[in-house]
């Protein structure tokens, strides 16, 4: 190991330590709770929309900050959720959000229990197969973050001499795993932010996942200077986020589709892009949707 770095702080903020991969199976224990869009929290929506209005219950895993997780009022928010609210809110309907774990997500969605999921999932053929999926909402491909300049990742051919830490059974480490390329060593963990404390503690070189998690867990730490490199296009499936919904409900799939390009011309998809990523990301969506052919 090439540098070590100071332990990261104890308490990095509510939600953090919970961070998962939703793309794949996780091991956290969540409740089956609803909060709606009425309910006062971190972003502190509140529908206008009349008590008739129409609920679509979406289910989430609020444990993959920043996409979703638990604020410090024990409500769920994050990217996705506040996404939905805004298209909902343009839409005419009100967003039931149901925090359900893992496995429990796909189940209800199968069994008509939920409309959607909203829970930082990447698209994929399976999926495609079997749900509805939107257009893509989230143009952030997965990344490698490091600490140690010396290492000068460019390219992933190099990575021979370096150590990698990744979600247990996460979708960068099925990547890795398929040994296409040679890395010093694949350790898992069982949440991102474990992975980034042992990079931080020099226990492996490098953190692979999604560019928008790993840059919202190291965007308050002053005491490092990550490094990334983007090893995936934004047409790559990692940079993808869809929402699922009930393949027999077209209408609301049109509805979120139409919903989201309208926040895309109004700003609104600026303003929440830069809240939770950093950056406003309308210009890189709008040239995913014109590689994809969703445009």
């Amino acid at each position: 190991m090439k540098t070590l770095y100071k332990v990261l702080p104890i308490v990095l903020g509510v939600g953090l330590f919970g961070c998962s991969n939703s793309g794949t199976s996780n091991n956290a224990v969540t409740q089956d709770s609803a909060s709606t869009s009425t309910t006062k929290g971190k972003d502190d929506f509140v529908s206008q929309l009349p008590d008739t209005a129409p609920v679509i219950k979406v289910g989430t895993e609020a444990n993959y900050a920043p996409y979703e997780f638990k604020d410090e009022y024990g409500n769920v928010t994050g990217f996705d959720i506040e996404l939905m609210n805004h298209i909902g809110e343009s839409q005419g309907f009100k967003v039931e959000v149901y925090n359900d774990p893992w496995k429990k997500l796909f189940d209800n969605l199968d069994s008509k229990n939920r409309d959607m999921v909203a829970a930082g999932l990447t698209y994929s053929d399976e999926r495609n197969s079997k749900y509805l999926l939107s257009d893509a909402y989230a143009p952030l491909p997965t990344s490698l973050v490091y600490l140690d300049s010396e290492l000068n990742i460019k390219s992933l051919d190099n990575l021979d001499d370096v150590s990698i830490g990744v979600l247990s059974d996460s979708e960068p480490y099925q990547f890795f795993a398929k040994g296409n390329y040679a890395v010093g060593a694949l350790e898992q963990y069982p949440t991102t932010f474990a992975a980034v404390q042992a990079m931080a503690q020099g226990e492996v070189d490098a953190v692979a996942d999604d560019s928008g998690v790993i840059r919202y867990l190291l965007n308050d730490l002053s005491s490092l200077d990550p490094i990334y490199f983007d090893y995936e296009g934004i047409d790559a499936d990692g940079a993808r986020k869809v929402f699922l919904i009930d393949k027999n409900q077209p209408e609301l799939l049109e509805k979120v589709n139409v919903g989201l390009e309208g926040l895309k011309k109004d700003g609104t998809y600026a303003v929440l892009t830069t809240k939770w990523f950093g950056e406003d990301l309308t210009e890189t969506a709008l040239k995913q949707q014109k590689i994809l052919g969703t445009s």
